[in-house]
């Protein structure tokens, strides 16, 4: 099933990439890995109470040890911080054949044991959940009339009425907790709309995912009904290595992707030191904002890949670009409108950045339309483009330069807030407001010997740079 990577998990899972916490502001992520592991565990016991203990030990722990290796195994990627693992296999064959206590201690075992390097609220959190998927999946298969253990005397028609159905049940209530497990730490983590998170992870899928269930099913078939017993998890590895390359082919496309954007990130940063990290910072501010805004979780990645590459035009100006060192002039102004063209002009023939040109290329508009490139106003200019112009200002106020120091979280929005209605969109800079609330954002501090590289360059993405041209623009006199 699907995995989240805190800071990854084993049916979904969720890194932790908050800007410098100080400490104590993760305490929700805690509370609630805390509550998923209590859940799995009073899950045990009520298992254990209700349809008893594990009717063969041998089979849990032949299960651990495969759900170790299922947990083991890089996972499908599903989308950014989240991916799906095969040990799903190994935990809806624990329902039928260790009932719903023993399914808690696979689950718990699977992943405390993994063998992939974790954090420790990660391992935690993907453990607790799994225990929890495999408690309610295992009363969901009692109740629903499934054997425990399948007996080798039923018959065909008995093995589907008593094992595959319940099975099947239990496999969607699983998948169905499972995607709303995940959108639950979206939340804590990062404020996204948990249904949105779980909608986009259930999309994502695909079909190739219930290939798990045939398996699953295929190996209680051969351990209790067909009677081989443990050797019935040698006879499975073969199904479980093909599921798993099943889906973590389709990934790779993804993995490309990421990669090819990584690459051209670093390029920028070699060519502008003082753009090291930049572009990171603005991607995290924009995935804050995303869900406050109506960007649902599908359309985010977008607008990750748009914020990360949004000055990747600097490449190609920032040579031609005059050495500022004293008041920004006009032909500054010039050279510095040209970026955003130049950006999408680098990006052509990436065919899957399409999505991401309108923000890149208008990412320095203004809501009163006194812009660049294209002098839009208000609500034409794209969404992506207005979400980004927000996160840009933001960093380029918190971050120190060589002219002024790095304003505070509090101080830095107080600057936004004035720009409402000239420079910057009102909702935009709302929900940046509503998402430091949740979680504290720190000033980035630029070292000496990067500022003494950069000189006394400004940096382009200072609002007052934005101000200084709007007053300018080529339809005014220069007032400068």
């Amino acid at each position: 099933m699907p995995e989240r990577d805190l800071a990854s998990a084993p049916l979904i899972s969720a890194p932790d990439r908050s800007h410098r916490p100080p400490e104590g502001t993760t305490w929700p992520v805690g509370v609630y890995v805390a509550l998923v592991c209590t859940a799995a565990l009073l899950l045990a016991v009520t298992g254990w109470r209700i349809v008893g203990p594990p009717p063969e030990w041998s089979a849990v722990a032949v299960l651990t040890v495969l759900g170790v290796i299922g947990s083991s195994m890089r996972e499908r990627d599903l989308g950014p911080h989240v991916g799906v693992s095969v040990a799903t296999v190994i935990l809806a064959a624990a329902l039928p054949l260790t009932g719903p206590a023993g399914a808690v201690i696979v689950g718990l075992l699977s992943y405390l044991g993994g063998l992939r390097a974790q954090r420790l609220r990660t391992r935690l959190f993907n453990a607790g959940m799994t225990g929890v998927l495999g408690g309610v999946g295992g009363l969901v298969y009692f109740f629903a009339g499934g054997k425990l253990p399948p007996a080798d005397e039923l018959l065909p028609l008995q093995l589907l009425v008593s094992v595959a159905i319940p099975l099947v049940l239990a496999y969607v209530a699983m998948t169905m907790l499972n995607i709303l497990l995940i959108g639950g730490m979206a939340r804590v983590t990062s404020g996204a709309k948990a249904l949105d998170v779980a909608l986009r992870t259930f999309r994502r899928l695909g079909g190739g995912y219930l290939t798990h269930a045939l398996i699953a099913f295929l190996f209680v078939v051969l351990w209790a009904p067909v009677g081989i017993g443990t050797f019935s998890a040698v006879l499975i590895l073969g199904p479980m290595f093909i599921a798993q390359w099943t889906l973590t082919r389709d990934s790779v496309e993804r993995r490309s992707h990421v990669r090819t954007v990584k690459t051209i990130v670093a390029a920028l940063e070699e060519a502008n030191p003082y753009s090291v990290g930049h572009s990171a910072r603005v991607a995290e501010l924009c995935e804050r904002i995303a869900p406050r805004v109506g960007i649902d979780a599908e359309d985010a990645e977008m607008l990750h890949y748009a914020a990360l590459l949004h000055d990747i035009g600097l490449i190609a100006t920032t040579p031609q670009m005059p050495r500022v060192t004293g008041p920004v002039d006009v032909d500054y102004l010039v050279a510095i409108t040209t970026h955003p063209d130049a950006g999408v002009r680098m990006l052509q023939g990436i065919d899957f950045l399409g999505g991401a040109v309108p923000g890149i290329l208008h990412h320095h508009e203004r809501v009163d339309g006194r812009g660049y490139p294209a002098g839009l106003a208000g609500d034409d200019i794209p969404l992506f483009a207005r979400v980004i112009a927000v996160a840009d200002a933001f960093d380029s106020l918190t971050t120190t330069r060589s002219y002024r120091d790095a304003l505070d979280q509090d101080r830095a929005l107080e600057a936004l807030r004035e720009r409402v209605g000239t420079h910057l969109d009102g909702q935009v800079v709302a929900a940046l407001g509503s998402a430091l609330e949740a979680r504290r954002w720190w000033p980035t501090v630029i070292e000496e010997d990067v500022r003494s590289v950069a000189g006394d360059a400004h940096d382009h993405d200072d609002p007052m740079v934005s101000d200084l041209y709007a007053e300018w623009s080529p339809d005014t006199e220069p007032v400068l």
